[in-house]
């Protein structure tokens, strides 16, 4: 880790806040999963089956107007070498414009700020790719998965990338 600022740990935007979710809620984040409609196609290779492992922090993504919860945020698979993945689920139904990416920029803030990490990771669809500024053949994507997953009645490829915490800093 090059840059030594420090990176406070904000929890909360304009429109939403991350709220530390608990075993509790893992009944309401399947339930959440499951109606995002998003379905895998294919395990990626090497990915481990059974029950995931254990998050290394989770959230209720709640909307600060009407204080509903949106869907779920959680971090996981930290490693040694200073990474830690990121994953995003909201509610198709209460989910806004713009909210899914306030909610993965807080939680990738969360990260840096809480994890001795250098690299956040994360994947997504070409359906929210625009809201981290990206188009299907940026440089900046590290992995595509054809056709990965099915949901909102088509297939549609997954791709992967990162955030660097230099990065981050240097933006911030």
């Amino acid at each position: 880790m090059n840059d030594n600022r420090v990176i406070y740990p904000e929890t909360s935007s304009r429109r939403i806040l991350l709220r530390p979710a608990t075993s509790a809620d893992q009944a309401e984040f399947s339930r959440t999963v499951l109606r995002t409609g998003v379905e895998s196609v294919q395990l990626p290779a090497g990915r481990r089956q059974g029950p995931p492992p254990r998050p290394n922090a989770a959230f209720q993504v709640v909307n600060r107007a009407d204080g509903n919860v949106l869907g779920f945020s959680m971090l996981f698979a930290l490693d040694q070498a200073g990474h830690i993945r990121c994953g995003t689920y909201l509610d198709p139904e209460l989910n806004r414009l713009g909210t899914g990416s306030e909610a993965i920029g807080l939680t990738i803030n969360y990260a840096f700020a809480m994890f001795n990490v250098d690299r956040v990771i994360t994947e997504t669809t070409e359906a929210s790719l625009d809201s981290f500024g990206m188009r299907p053949d940026d440089s900046r994507i590290l992995s595509v998965l054809k056709d990965h997953l099915y949901f909102r009645g088509r297939y549609w490829n997954l791709y992967g990338f990162q955030v660097e915490r230099s990065e981050w800093v240097e933006d911030a």
